[in-house]
């Protein structure tokens, strides 16, 4: 918008017209089109001067009315970080790219469902117009066809990824990449579904079907390509398909693959070798006692120290370490598990003993299964003497001595015993772990830089944290079939990698990302009634925290809004 003034001569007069006007191009022609909005010829000329000012975002002379308008700050700044990363791109503008590109704004946002997506986007924010929405697009937009999106992201993400891929990496692929899976449960009636079945609950969630879900990230964190598998998936039979797709997909020659030793054995090593690729992992204590015991190893206890040790057998590498602050953890714990058997067995020792009707079977199994849940079973068991006592059981109304009788039971009297030659057996590698690789040459990876990998690995896990639980909270799934179930994780992968790159923005910037989170989610326009006719929508500006992240980004927010 801008103010026009025109002078017009008539005979001997000179009249001068005061004009609020838009210019727009024409799409085919691209011929300039002016549009008068308002004619402020007759307005006091303090209004006029208000509406130039609010037009270059300075609203300095006193107006008649001004309230909030709808949000846009967080949304111009996702659709920004969208367009470095090249999502926006990739993405395309179709209409059911728009609609995916609406669907992961709202991701992070306001992460709920589609139908509130839907609400948020036509009533409380300016997204439709940010991602330039036309009416007509705007009006096709309902419950219905907002599940485009995952339509869309579905059909589309092995392309979205790959094309990601050479975009964000350009000739430089990671040097090593990161994998592992976790479990996400549904809720509703999903008979009709092939991903969303019973296995393995790592969200605790028991009696709920569930989907796995697999990612692959580099060192950052940043997500490469994420997977949805059948809820019964083990960790085994998702690896060598990772692999496949680093090799076919992404056309990697030389990887390094990170997983922890429950992802990577012996069947994932094959192919790994076959492939020309590398891999680091870990061997958990069976099979590190195994290489203490086995005769032909020179790995044993005298290795296991603060500082990293390493040996190289059998084209295999192990980096060896102790960590005293784990191994005092562990000692706790242990201790802490003796305590709460020893409050449990005397617990149900005393009720044993004071109800006639309760079985020494019942007593017996309840302390067996106690045992075994505890992980104590290698060290711990008990000792049960019954010897007959009285028992006394009472009536209805136990204020009478006529309702008391007196009974003979066999009471328990329950001892725990601890073999102290099985303990210090199983106290002997508290702490103590073994990363193992393929990297041999110690010129090229040092043990501390495979330690250091190996330990990035937990960045997979934050990843998860922010997908399901801490930020993005893409669980439990409400969504009805596979198509969309597989849509709405791989649009969540895109919603994580830009919340990443925002995360990574506010710790340079030394500002909490909950706290920056709900700053930008607090701006809004600001409607500024200049005249009777005419309103000005801009954007107030942003606090100091705000103005230190924008500049970082090297992100401007527009003072005005004209939508």
């Amino acid at each position: 918008m801008y103010i026009e003034i025109l002078k017009k001569v008539i005979k001997t007069k000179t009249y001068e017209y005061i004009l609020l006007r838009k210019g727009s191009r024409d799409k085919k022609t691209g011929k300039i089109i002016k549009e008068t909005i308002a004619n402020l010829t007759n307005e006091p000329i303090e209004q006029v001067m208000n509406m130039v000012n609010a037009i270059k975002g300075k609203i300095t002379v006193s107006i008649e009315d001004t309230y909030q308008g709808k949000t846009i700050g967080f949304s111009l700044v996702i659709m920004f970080i969208m367009n470095m990363l090249g999502i926006l791109k990739v993405i395309g503008s179709s209409y059911e790219a728009k609609i995916s590109l609406l669907l992961i704004t709202a991701r992070i946002v306001i992460q709920s469902s589609r139908l509130q997506a839907l609400n948020w986007a036509k009533q409380r924010d300016y997204i439709l117009d940010i991602i330039q929405f036309d009416k007509k697009e705007k009006d096709k937009l309902n419950d219905k066809t907002i599940y485009l999106g995952l339509d869309y992201i579905q059909e589309n993400q092995i392309k979205i990824e790959d094309k990601l891929f050479k975009i964000y990496y350009g000739d430089n692929p990671p040097k090593r990449v990161f994998y592992d899976i976790t479990s996400s449960y549904v809720e509703g009636d999903y008979e009709n579904s092939n991903l969303a079945t019973y296995g393995y609950n790592r969200d605790k969630k028991e009696g709920k079907k569930q989907i796995v879900i697999g990612l692959l990230t580099d060192s950052s964190g940043h997500a490469i390509s994420i997977h949805t598998y059948k809820g019964n998936t083990n960790d085994t039979s998702t690896f060598i398909e990772q692999l496949n797709k680093l090799k076919n997909r992404f056309n990697l020659d030389t990887i390094t693959i990170v997983g922890d030793g429950g992802m990577i054995k012996s069947e994932g090593i094959v192919k790994i070798k076959e492939y020309g690729f590398d891999y680091i992992t870990s061997i958990g204590k069976p099979s590190i006692m195994k290489l203490i015991n086995d005769t032909n190893s020179n790995i044993d206890m005298s290795l296991f120290d603060e500082d990293l040790k390493e040996i190289i057998e059998n084209d295999t590498r192990y980096i060896l370490r102790l960590n005293p602050f784990r191994k005092e953890d562990i000692r706790l714990t242990r201790e802490s598990k003796l305590e709460r058997l020893k409050e449990f067995i005397k617990v149900k020792q005393d009720y044993y003993n004071t109800h006639y009707r309760a079985k020494p079977q019942t007593l017996e199994n309840n302390i067996n299964k106690k045992i075994s849940d505890l992980k104590l079973s290698k060290f711990v068991s008990y000792n049960v003497v019954y010897e007959d006592g009285d028992i006394v059981i009472k009536g209805k109304d136990i204020n009478e001595d006529i309702n008391k009788e007196v009974k003979t039971k066999a009471l328990a009297n329950i001892s725990i015993k601890i073999n102290e030659d099985e303990k210090r057996k199983v106290e002997q590698l508290d702490g103590c772990y073994v990363i193992t690789s393929s990297l041999v040459d110690k010129d090229k990876d040092t043990k501390e830089d495979i330690h250091k990998a190996y330990k990035t690995l937990i960045k997979v896990e934050n990843a998860f944290k922010i997908l399901k639980t801490e930020f993005l909270e893409i669980r439990p799934l409400y969504i009805k079939t596979d198509k969309r179930i597989i849509g709405h994780v791989a649009l969540s992968m895109l919603a994580y990698n830009i919340s990443l790159k925002l995360k990574d923005y506010t710790k340079i910037a030394k500002l909490d990302f909950k706290n920056t989170i709900g700053l930008l989610s607090d701006v809004k326009t600001t409607i500024a009634k200049l005249t009777k006719k005419v309103s000005v929508n801009y954007i107030p500006k942003v606090n100091k925290d705000l103005e230190k992240l924008f500049n970082i980004m090297e992100f401007v927010m527009p003072n005005k809004v004209n939508y």
